[in-house]
């Protein structure tokens, strides 16, 4: 069983302190390390230090990394299972001897392929009878593109079957972005979040900048934007369906 935590009155540690490396296949990872710097924190020193491996609320797996003056990486680092998710999520958490969190970093996402960015990860899941559906959870709420496991071959099918990149792909976007516009009520001349900027930035590339503004100021604006991308993106699929990148980005 593992041991409950007191999460109040915590520090932050900065993302920017933490470089968690992976190990395996590109689909599936087998174990990891994490170089994690808390210097600047001012933390008792023979406080612990844990990192947690977890997948949405179903999975998770928590291992020792020795203390705050000696952080070292654990004899154990296998991820088993949660290496087979592409949402795969790392936090950080530093604990006194009282089990109080005396800093935390958490939502970590991780790239696994740094030589292009991934807009819409794919997550295989049973959808009963839908064939795809979009889901807001990945870092930072990013969307995911959810397949139906039933399926067979159905990464196949979504990577290179013109009758799905077709029809599919075009309503994937415009769900996206309408959720960006509507549920997110983003800015879209200033977004906030990575995720946003990245799909922001993909569409001006097939299309053109977005109006500025959120949705209930420019709602007829930011429509006809989502419509234009949707039929930029619809012609240079019918192009070049077979070649999924554009601009170092992949979809």
């Amino acid at each position: 069983m593992l041991r409950r935590f007191n999460f109040t009155d915590r520090k932050r540690i900065q993302k920017s302190s933490i470089n968690i490396s992976l190990y395996g296949e590109k689909d599936e990872i087998k174990a990891f390390n994490a170089a994690i710097e808390l210097s600047n924190l001012n933390l008792p020193k023979d406080a612990r230090v844990y990192v947690e491996a977890y997948y949405r609320m179903m999975q998770s797996q928590r291992y020792e990394f020795g203390t705050v003056d000696k952080i070292s990486q654990p004899k154990d680092n296998s991820l088993g299972l949660l290496g087979l998710t592409e949402s795969l999520k790392f936090r950080v958490f530093v604990v006194d001897e009282n089990g109080k969190i005396l800093a935390l970093s958490e939502n970590i996402g991780i790239k696994r392929d740094l030589k292009k960015t991934s807009l819409l990860p794919v997550q295989l899941t049973d959808l009963d009878h839908l064939l795809w559906k979009i889901r807001m959870e990945g870092d930072e709420g990013a969307p995911i593109l959810e397949l139906n496991e039933r399926i067979q071959a159905i990464k196949t099918v979504a990577a290179h079957d013109p009758r799905f990149i077709h029809s599919a792909y075009p309503a994937v976007v415009r769900e996206i972005l309408m959720h960006m516009a509507v549920i997110e009520d983003i800015d879209f001349g200033s977004p906030e979040l990575e995720w946003q900027k990245n799909w922001i930035l993909f569409s001006e590339r097939i299309f053109t900048a977005p109006p500025e503004g959120r949705f209930e100021d420019a709602k007829e604006e930011i429509i006809e934007w989502i419509d234009g991308v949707v039929q930029a993106f619809s012609a240079f699929r019918k192009r070049d369906w077979g070649d999924r990148r554009l601009s170092g980005w992949e979809l």
